[in-house]
């Protein structure tokens, strides 16, 4: 249980995260929490100390004392944990919790200094909420609260916070000119309200990438499309389909542009078409292919629709449950059913993810399961080393189980693997099962994580 009764494991499953490296506790209000995101990932754990105000303070010694002590009962290294009580140490965070502080005790609002800088756009932040505080109108700003338990009178509710970004439809300045040196001559770039599209020439394969979460929301003049650089490095042409925010491509105008290119015959002229995303860009991948009838989509992590009519257990996202997932492009699962081929990489353990890919049922599916490497599957697939090789063998027709299969075998070597592998074993009641994996890890290195897992069992 948490130090003031909610139930600790509904809001780490509540908390949707792939990777914790860095938490905040306000006032220390949270040791339960800490510990427990301590044990699971292994992340850094900050106190930040104000008082009612939102103004920084000192943390009593005596406070501070006990919290440390509670951290060490449960194994975190007094060199993981640090005392922000000065505006200058504050940092950005992937785990924010407020506990009987601000939202419950505090007016919320007397918090807005600290979130404003140590939130990004994927962060998360758990709220005590008192009845009446105006927490809720209040942390609407900041994205979405998934409540774990209503606020009532005499007793105090809790909710997790899903920040999203605040867009900004207008992108970097320079980035039209940089855009179109990108097409050429032979290319194009039209740059429409919320999205833009760039061609660049290159071959008679063509690779139809869309924008991930992360890269929606950058502004930089060296932008490119999502997975610009392996794209040209293999020779092939390019057709990015760029969004300026978290608009999982719903807007009218992407869907004439797409219906312009089909009609003009655009996509014809190449001998092999792939549709190419991840996430946000996954779903827009397994939508938009059928546009051209016969291509390859591959997609990593994808959602089938965000309509909440169809995928009612879908609770992430809020910001883009208005959207229309209406019309020929809007339910991936039964666009697709036009392409050629559909590869759908997901981690089965990821319970949303896998409930999106088991409404990709047609004939033309192959599901790829890659298990505990989280939502962010490409970034772990990444700093593996292995993305490319698969991307390249699927995009070239070639990827087959055993390939795929030998390739994956190295997550048995992946930090993140052998952490996620562990904590399965203990959420399943096998602490022995967790050991042997302990033991196997310290024998190739010396690992704090593991060290301290082995320890507490």
């Amino acid at each position: 249980m948490l130090d003031n009764g909610f139930d600790y494991q509904t809001v780490l499953a509540a908390l949707d995260a792939d990777e914790v490296e860095s938490v905040a506790d306000v006032n220390g209000e949270a040791p339960g929490l800490a510990v427990l995101l301590h044990q699971r990932y292994g992340c850094s754990i900050d106190v930040v100390s104000l008082d009612g105000s939102g103004a920084f303070v000192s943390l009593p010694q005596a406070k501070l004392a006990e919290y440390l002590s509670r951290l060490e009962q449960g194994g975190v290294d007094r060199e993981a944990v640090r005392v922000v009580d000065q505006p200058n140490r504050l940092r950005q965070y992937d785990v924010l919790m407020s506990l009987q502080g601000f939202g419950a005790v505090h007016a919320p609002r007397k918090l807005k200094y600290v979130l404003d800088r140590a939130l990004h756009p994927l962060s998360r932040a758990v709220f005590e909420i008192r009845k009446g505080s105006g927490s809720y109108p209040f942390l609407k700003s900041y994205g979405g609260c998934n409540t774990l338990k209503l606020p009532e009178d005499g007793c105090n509710g809790l909710a997790v916070l899903s920040v999203e970004p605040q867009e900004d439809a207008e992108p970097f300045e320079g980035w039209a000119q940089t855009a179109q040196a990108l097409a050429g001559k032979e290319g194009f770039f039209d740059a429409l309200e919320e999205h833009s599209f760039l061609f660049m020439p290159r071959g008679k394969t063509l690779v139809v990438t869309f924008d991930n979460l992360d890269i929606a929301m950058a502004k930089r003049e060296d932008r490119r499309p999502w997975g610009y650089g392996f794209i040209e490095s293999q020779g092939w042409s390019m057709l990015g389909v760029m969004a300026n925010g978290w608009t999982w491509f719903r807007h009218p105008e992407v869907t004439r542009k797409f219906e312009a290119l089909r009609d003009s015959g655009f996509f014809t002229q190449f001998s092999r078409v792939v549709f190419y995303g991840a996430s946000m860009g996954g779903y827009a991948a397994a939508a938009y292919a059928a546009a051209a009838p016969g291509s390859i989509v591959f997609a990593i992590s994808p959602q089938s629709t965000l309509d909440k009519t169809l995928v009612p257990w879908e609770m992430r996202y809020k910001k883009v449950w208005d959207r229309d997932f209406s019309g020929p492009f809007g339910d991936a699962a039964q666009a697709s059913r036009a392409a050629g081929e559909v590869h759908i990489m997901f981690d089965p353990y990821v319970a949303p993810d896998a409930a999106h890919a088991a409404r990709f049922t047609g004939a033309n599916v192959r599901l790829w399961r890659c298990p505990l490497l989280g939502h962010r599957l490409g970034s772990s697939l990444q700093q593996m080393g292995i993305l490319q090789e698969i991307a390249r063998d699927a995009i070239a027709g070639g990827l087959t189980a055993h390939q795929f299969h030998r390739l994956l075998r190295k997550r048995h070597g992946f930090p993140r693997f052998q952490r996620e592998l562990a904590n399965l074993a203990l959420d399943r009641g096998h602490p022995r099962l967790a050991q042997r994996v302990c033991d196997y890890i310290l024998r190739q290195r010396d690992d704090r994580f593991f060290r301290r897992m082995k320890a507490r069992l």
